[in-house]
C-alpha cells in the first residue's frame, strides 16, 4: 500500500528556502516566514481554495496547454504527408514511414480526450480515429478507397468524401501492418486529409471567433459558457473520460475475461502502439493538471497526483510487452489487469485530490453515451 505523503508548514519552508520563495506573515508563529510559493516551481503551497479558485487564469494556462497539443498535431499530420510521399515515391523507406506514423498518433492520443468543442462539432473523433471498429467498417471503408484510380486514392478531397473509416490512423494502419496490402498511394491521400482535419481543429480552437474565444468570453449571454468555472468543468470532465476511456475500453476490451482475452480488440494492434497510446494519452492529462490547474491546486495535491501518474506510466512500461500479446500470456495478463486497477485509482485520487481543489466536479462526460 501506498502512503499518501502529509507536508506541514514547515516541511515546505525548508523545501523551498527562505531567501526567494515568497511568503506572508504566520499567524501561528510571528517572526518566522510562511512560505507560499516554490522558488522551483514558481506555484502556490496552497491553492486558494474552493470559491476563489482563479478559473480565468486556469482558462488561459490550459488554452496554452492545447494550443501546443493541437498545434502538435498538425506538425505532426503535415510530416506524415511528406513521409507518405517520399516513402510511395521510392524516396524514402518503410520504417521512416511507420516511424512517424508513430509520432503522428502519439500526437493524437492527448487529444482523444477532449471529445468536445471543434473535436466534437466536426466529428474529429471518429475521422481521426475511428476505434473501437465492431464491424470493421475500417475495412469496408478501404475497400471503396482502393476501388478508386491511384490518382484518386492520393487525394485527400477524395479521401475526405468517404465514410470515416478510410479518413484516419487505424485506415493507414491496416495498410501498412496487413501483409498482401499495397498500402500506396492510399496513404498519401489519407495522410494530406489527416493534416486537413488537424488544420481545421486547430483553427477551430485559435483562430478568430474560435472556441477559445468562445471560453475566454464567458458570463450570462455566452451559449456555452456561462462563467469562467464552466470551463474548467468541462476540461476537468475530459480529462476524466480520458481515464475512462483508457480503462474501460483501451484495457477493458483486450482483457475480456481471463479465460477469453480478445487480443484483437487491443486498439493499434496490428503495429503494436497499444501501450505507446495510453502512456501518450496519460502524459497529455498530466500536461493540462501540471500546467493548466496546478497553480490553483495545493502542493500536497498535486504532488501526490504527479506520483500517480509516474506510477501509472510505470505499470505500462512493467507490462513488457504490447497489450494485444500481454493479455494472451496469464502472468502479463495479471499485469495488465493491475495496470487498468493503476488507471481506475488515478481516476479516482484525480476526484479526491484535484477536483475539489478546483472547486468542480465532473458533468456529462462523452463516455455517458457509451
Amino acid at each position: 500500500m501506498t502512503v499518501k505523503p502529509i507536508l506541514s508548514a514547515l516541511v515546505l519552508c525548508a523545501v523551498a528556502g527562505t531567501s526567494a520563495a515568497q511568503s506572508i506573515a504566520n499567524k501561528e508563529a510571528p517572526g518566522v516566514a510562511l512560505e507560499t510559493h516554490s522558488e522551483e516551481t514558481g506555484l502556490p503551497y496552497f491553492a486558494p481554495g474552493r470559491g476563489v479558485v482563479d478559473h480565468d487564469a486556469i482558462r488561459r494556462r490550459v488554452l496554452e496547454v492545447f494550443d501546443r497539443q493541437f498545434g502538435s498535431f498538425v506538425t505532426e499530420t503535415q510530416a506524415l504527408t511528406d513521409a507518405a510521399l517520399a516513402y510511395c515515391e521510392g524516396t524514402s523507406d518503410e520504417a521512416a514511414f511507420k516511424a512517424q506514423f508513430r509520432d503522428t498518433w502519439m500526437a493524437w492520443a492527448p487529444l482523444d480526450s477532449y471529445q468536445f468543442g471543434p473535436i466534437e462539432s466536426q466529428g474529429a473523433a471518429l475521422t481521426v480515429n475511428f476505434w473501437p471498429d465492431k464491424k470493421n467498417f475500417v475495412g469496408r471503408a478501404l475497400r471503396d478507397l482502393l476501388n478508386k484510380t491511384a490518382e484518386e486514392q492520393a487525394d485527400p478531397a477524395v479521401v475526405a468524401g468517404l465514410s470515416a473509416g478510410a479518413q484516419g490512423l487505424p485506415a493507414i494502419e491496416m495498410l501498412t501492418y496487413t501483409d498482401g496490402v499495397e498500402p500506396c498511394p492510399a496513404v498519401v491521400g489519407i495522410s494530406g486529409n489527416l493534416h486537413r482535419i488537424a488544420v481545421d481543429l486547430h483553427d477551430g480552437w485559435f483562430a478568430e471567433g474560435g472556441w477559445a474565444d468562445l471560453a475566454r468570453a464567458a458570463g450570462p449571454d455566452n451559449p456555452v459558457y456561462l462563467d469562467a468555472s464552466e470551463f474548467t468543468k468541462v476540461v476537468y470532465t475530459a480529462l476524466d473520460f480520458g481515464l475512462t476511456r483508457i480503462a474501460d475500453t483501451r484495457l477493458g476490451r483486450p482483457l475480456g475475461t481471463y479465460e477469453r482475452p480478445n487480443p484483437k480488440h487491443a486498439e493499434a494492434w496490428r503495429s503494436g502502439l497499444t501501450n505507446d497510446i495510453i502512456v501518450a494519452q496519460l502524459k497529455g492529462i498530466e500536461e493540462v493538471v501540471r500546467f493548466g490547474f496546478a497553480g490553483d491546486i495545493a502542493e500536497n495535491n498535486r504532488s501526490w497526483i504527479y506520483t500517480v501518474f509516474e506510477q501509472t506510466e510505470g505499470r505500462v512500461d512493467s507490462i513488457g510487452t504490447p497489450v494485444s500479446e500481454a493479455v494472451t500470456d496469464p502472468m502479463s495478463y495479471i499485469r495488465v489487469e493491475g495496470l487498468q486497477s493503476k488507471v481506475q485509482y488515478l481516476k479516482g485520487e484525480m476526484d479526491q485530490e484535484i477536483g475539489p481543489n478546483l472547486g468542480v466536479e465532473t458533468g456529462f462526460s462523452a463516455a455517458d453515451g457509451d
